[in-house]
């Protein structure tokens, strides 16, 4: 309702009987202005300064999300940069592993084909050496059968002929005997290259007693021969 209708419908000689009494304005006014004086003085600068404070709380808040996001950006960045170097240091390490197995795998090839020529040139050389020593022996027994083959035939040549005949074909089938034996061994150790040296040097021992023995059985015949008259 407004003021005109609220005059209109006050009655005739007290136009203004609704309105407040200016004592009650006055009243009002001073409340109003202790009420206001109260709160600015008492309640407003606790309201700012926790306003203040909240704002502060707020601000340093966001300062510090804000911190916290940049220090997370960069622990990220950070991350991705380690873990292209865990990658890269393991490409690395991967391709050293595989360098070193093809050394050491060449490394083991080739120690084993050196020790497999050393075995092999041992071996030759043992079997050289072998070889030597039973060409060696044979040459020894043929030359000790030889002699011992020419002794007896000079003895078989002082006493008579069927004896040293005998003597010859029994000295024979020893050195048939004894160079069959000699031969096997040296062929298992030495591949059959001493068989014929063997057999070789004892022909030319036995052909060379037997002509000893023959030039010197008539000598000695001889000799004794004339020898006995004087």
């Amino acid at each position: 309702m407004s003021v005109t209708e609220l005059l209109a419908e006050q009655p005739a000689g007290h136009p203004y009987a609704t309105l407040p009494h200016v004592a009650e304005i006055i009243v009002g006014l001073v409340a109003f202005s202790l009420l206001v004086y109260v709160v600015y003085r008492y309640a407003w600068p606790n309201f700012v300064t926790s306003h203040d404070d909240t704002k502060k709380q707020i601000e340093s808040g966001i300062a510090k999300a804000e911190a916290m996001e940049a220090d997370a950006k960069a622990q990220l960045a950070r991350n991705r940069e380690r873990l292209a170097g865990v990658d890269g240091e393991t490409a690395r390490i991967r391709d050293d592993a595989r360098a070193d197995a093809e050394r050491i795998g060449q490394d083991m090839d080739r120690r084993a084909r050196e020790e497999a020529d050393r075995v092999v040139a041992q071996g030759r050389q043992q079997v050289e050496a072998s070889r030597s020593r039973t060409v060696s022996d044979l040459r020894a027994e043929t030359g000790r059968r030889s002699v011992e083959l020419a002794r007896r035939i000079v003895e078989a040549s002082l006493s008579d002929e069927s004896s040293k005949a005998a003597s010859v074909d029994r000295f024979l089938d020893e050195l048939d005997a004894m160079g069959g034996a000699d031969t096997g061994g040296a062929n298992g150790s030495t591949g059959g290259s001493a068989d014929g040296s063997g057999d070789g040097s004892g022909r030319a021992g036995t052909s060379a007693a037997f002509g000893a023995a023959g030039r010197s059985g008539p000598s000695t015949t001889s000799t004794q021969g004339n020898g006995a008259p004087s």
